[in-house]
């Protein structure tokens, strides 16, 4: 199932975003029963505009595991899945390394010790499971497939701790906003830089449009399915449900 944003603007917008050199920032949802761990990532940015933006994604998943700290405004170190599913075995925690495998929902991701990572199906909910069965903190999460970038980026991480359990799944709710702090994928936010939009899918409707004015703001044309957030909103607290 693939979801589609298009994002409109005007031609006096398009020359401020591009001389101010903002981005613009696409936040996906997740539902965890380990929401206080929760942190959201900038999944998708665009830096360069025209009179118009399009992000399209489909729910291909992947589990990742990584030794990056999680801080705000840090990027989160995630290599794209590997092709197979062995055991690894990641690099020295002196330097940053990181693992990701496809994977499905029903299945789990299980950290061993020495940064031994393996997938299978030892879950019986409508989840990804991450397992850690080491005694070592690790950041974790979901990743999910970029169209436009044929690519695999991170929704959500968290710090999974020796002996834990996270579960996530992704939920059908994006979030627009912009920031010019030059943000990369993968990178941790936590409160909004901007005012943004919450935008809802549904299954019979995986295609949304939304304007952006820089003197009007964000418009969903009065549509229920968008709601637009002030600067300073808590985006740990508004991209994860239970």
């Amino acid at each position: 199932m693939s979801n589609r944003l298009i994002i409109n603007f005007s031609q006096e917008t398009v020359e401020v975003l591009n001389k101010g050199n903002y981005s613009l920032c696409c936040f996906l949802a997740s539902r965890s029963r380990n929401a206080s761990q929760f942190r959201p990532l900038c999944w998708s940015v665009t830096k360069n505009f025209l009179r118009s933006v399009f992000i399209e994604w489909e729910y291909s998943l992947s589990g990742y595991v990584s030794t990056s700290e999680i801080a705000e405004n840090q990027t989160i170190y995630i290599p794209q899945p590997q092709l197979d599913r062995p055991e690894s075995r990641s690099t020295s925690r002196r330097s940053v390394g990181g693992t990701n495998y496809k994977i499905e929902l029903k299945q789990r991701l299980l950290i061993q010790d020495f940064g031994a990572v393996s997938v299978d199906t030892n879950n019986d909910n409508p989840t990804v499971l991450i397992q850690n069965e080491s005694g070592t903190e690790y950041a974790t999460g979901i990743c999910i497939y970029n169209n436009n970038d044929n690519r695999y980026y991170g929704s959500c991480t968290f710090n999974i701790f020796g002996r834990q359990n996270i579960e996530v799944t992704p939920d059908n709710k994006a979030f627009l906003m912009f920031s010019d702090n030059n943000p990369q994928n993968n990178t941790v936010m936590i409160t909004s830089q901007s005012p943004g939009i919450l935008i809802d899918f549904d299954l019979i409707n995986d295609s949304r449009i939304v304007t952006f004015d820089v003197d009007q703001g964000w418009s969903s044309n009065d549509e229920a399915w968008g709601t637009k957030y002030p600067v300073g909103t808590n985006l740990q607290a508004l991209l994860v449900s239970q």
